[in-house]
C-alpha cells in the first residue's frame, strides 16, 4: 500500500597506530620476548616514537588556538574532540580548533567534522544541490527521490508537493503519513533520540537497523527537504537546528515535534522561517526570540542569504503556483 504525506501542510575517533619501531634484544639478556613498542607520552594521547613529532606539532597548533581564544580546555585529541562535536559551543570556535588540530596531520589522529560543520556541498538535498527540488514545477509528476535506501515518490498536489512510500519498497514495514508516525517508525528499532537525529543529520543508513526505521527516515528527510522547503525555503536550516539539539541530548523528538512549526501548518511554518530571516537581517535581535526558537537559531549552520529566500532567487509565480502570504520577514513589508 502506497501512504502519502498530507499536502497541508541523520565524533571523531581516536585510532591506535601500531608501532613498529622495536628494540634490539642484547647478547647479555637473550629474549624471545616480541619488545613491546616504545611510545610518547602525552595528556590524553599514546602514540608511537615515529608519530610523536607530528602528534606534537598538532597539540602545539591547538594549544595556541585555544589560549589565542581562551577556549578553556587542556588540549588533547579527546578534549578537542569534545569541544568540536558540542553544538552549543560556537561555531566558528570550533571550526578553528579543528582546523588548527587537523593542520598537517596523520590519517590516525584526524578528528572527524561534524555534520552541523560541513559545508553544504557535502548534503545531497541541500537546495544547491537536490535536482529534483530545483526542477520541481506545479506541473510534476512521478518524481522519485532515493533516500536512506529507497525510493519516495513525488507528485504536485493542491499547491506543493505530495509525497508517497510503497511498503514493498521497505520490506513491507508499516508506516502513517504524519509526523508523529516518522517518528513512532524512527524509535521502533529502540536506538536513542539522540543516535537517530544523528543518523538523519548525517543521513547513515547503517545507524538504522529495520526497514520501517529506513522508511520513516526516507519519509521524513524528503518531506521536510522537498515539501516544506517548496512551502517556504528555510524549512531545512530549522529542521536540521532541531536534530543537532537532538543529537546533543538536550532536546527529543517529543519537542521537535511542538516546536518545527511547518508540523502545525505551512503558515506557521512561512512564519517561523521569518523570524529567524529578521534576526539573520538585523531587523530583529536575538533577543526578541522566544525561548526555543533561541536554542534553534544558537545551534544553526552558517546561515546565508539564500537559506530564507525561496521567492527572491530561485522561484517564479507562473512555474511554481506560489498563492497566499508567503513572506513573513519584515524585509519584505518595507517594499
Amino acid at each position: 500500500m502506497t501512504h502519502s504525506h498530507a499536502s497541508r501542510d541523520r565524533a571523531g575517533q581516536q585510532v591506535r597506530g601500531e608501532c613498529r619501531d622495536h628494540a634490539e634484544p642484547t647478547t647479555e639478556q637473550p629474549t624471545t620476548e616480541q619488545p613491546r613498542p616504545r611510545t610518547v607520552a602525552l595528556t590524553g594521547l599514546a602514540v608511537s616514537a615515529g608519530g610523536a613529532q607530528v602528534i606534537r606539532r598538532q597539540r602545539a597548533d591547538a594549544v595556541s588556538y585555544a589560549k589565542a581564544n581562551t577556549i578553556d580546555i587542556t588540549v588533547s585529541m579527546q578534549t578537542v574532540t569534545n569541544y568540536v562535536n558540542e553544538v552549543t559551543n560556537d561555531k566558528d570556535l570550533r571550526k578553528g580548533l579543528l582546523e588548527a588540530w587537523n593542520r598537517d596531520s596523520q590519517d590516525r589522529w584526524v578528528i572527524d567534522t561534524p555534520a552541523d560543520l560541513l559545508d553544504a556541498s557535502t548534503n545531497p538535498f541541500h537546495h544547491t544541490n537536490f535536482q529534483q527540488y530545483k526542477d520541481f514545477t506545479k506541473t510534476s509528476q512521478g518524481v522519485s527521490v532515493d533516500a536512506f535506501g529507497g525510493p519516495i515518490s513525488a507528485v504536485y498536489k493542491r499547491g506543493a508537493p505530495k509525497l508517497g512510500s510503497n511498503a514493498k519498497n521497505w520490506g513491507k514495514s508499516k508506516l502513517g503519513d504524519t509526523y508523529q508516525s516518522y517518528v513512532e517508525g524512527l524509535r521502533s528499532g529502540g536506538e536513542s533520540d539522540s543516535d537517530i537525529a544523528q543518523a538523519l543529520l548525517d543521513f547513515d543508513e547503517s545507524a538504522l537497523e529495520t526497514q520501517l526505521e529506513l522508511r520513516a527516515a526516507a519519509m521524513m528527510t524528503v518531506t521536510v527537504y522537498l515539501a516544506e522547503e517548496w512551502r517556504k525555503q528555510g524549512a531545512a536550516k530549522i529542521y536540521r537546528a532541531n536534530l543537532r539539539l537532538i543529537a546533543a541530548g538536550t532536546k527529543t523528538f517529543d519537542d521537535f515535534l511542538e516546536t518545527f512549526k511547518f508540523i502545525e501548518s505551512a503558515d506557521a511554518g512561512r512564519k517561523q522561517v521569518g523570524g529567524f530571516y529578521d534576526v539573520f537581517n538585523g531587523d530583529a535581535d536575538r533577543a526578541d526570540m522566544d525561548t526555543e526558537d533561541g536554542a534553534i537559531y544558537d545551534v544553526m549552520s552558517p546561515q546565508r542569504e539564500d537559506d530564507y529566500s525561496s521567492e527572491d532567487e530561485m522561484r517564479t509565480e507562473d512555474k511554481k503556483n506560489l498563492k497566499g502570504k508567503r513572506l513573513y520577514a519584515k524585509k519584505h513589508s518595507k517594499k
